[in-house]
């Protein structure tokens, strides 16, 4: 990738990153515009009830009327900020698939599993036996048809407690 392929790279990311922001600031401003609305109405529904408590002859209909738009108003932020939060949501959904594939393509390329004799093998006393994924009790078994692990039998299996044996090279 030559550098100007990398600059231009940077470049769409950092515009990409400032749509971001800005329409993050314009939903805020949105926000911040419906609760001053709000606080508008709220302020004159004050007024209409401290009329009532002082006696005051008060419009039932106006009253009505700031109650409606002022419930309206609420819906209305309340459905911005739900849809705002769905967008980040679905923003770290993507943010977090798009590392997951650049984690899965920085890993190696798979490699075969240890040959008998190899760093995989473990001494049992008697044979060795190679432990992979496809293998089960010495034998090679497709994965999807070996046992399930209730059905394997740890009867012959030393107690918890027991001491291990000891290696004919411990003397050594």
């Amino acid at each position: 990738m030559g550098l100007m392929d990398k600059l231009a790279a940077g470049i769409e990311r950092v515009a990409e990153e400032a749509d971001k922001a800005i329409d993050k600031g314009k939903t805020k401003v949105g926000e911040m515009q419906i609760e001053l609305q709000m606080d508008g109405l709220a302020k004159k529904l004050g007024y209409l009830v401290f009329d009532f408590y002082r006696g005051r002859e008060v419009d039932a209909a106006q009253r009505q009327k700031l109650l409606d738009e002022l419930s309206q108003l609420e819906d209305k932020l309340l459905q911005a900020r739900a849809e705002a939060a769905a967008k980040a949501e679905a923003e770290a959904a993507q943010k977090a698939q798009q590392t997951a594939q650049a984690e899965q393509a920085a890993q190696p390329a798979w490699t075969p599993p240890p040959a008998s004799g190899d760093a995989g093998t473990q001494a049992t006393g008697s044979a060795d036996v190679v432990v992979d994924a496809d293998t089960v009790a010495g034998e090679d078994v497709p994965l999807a048809d070996a046992p399930p692990v209730d059905a394997v039998s740890f009867a012959d299996a030393p107690p918890a407690d027991a001491t291990p044996p000891e290696s004919p090279q411990a003397g050594t």
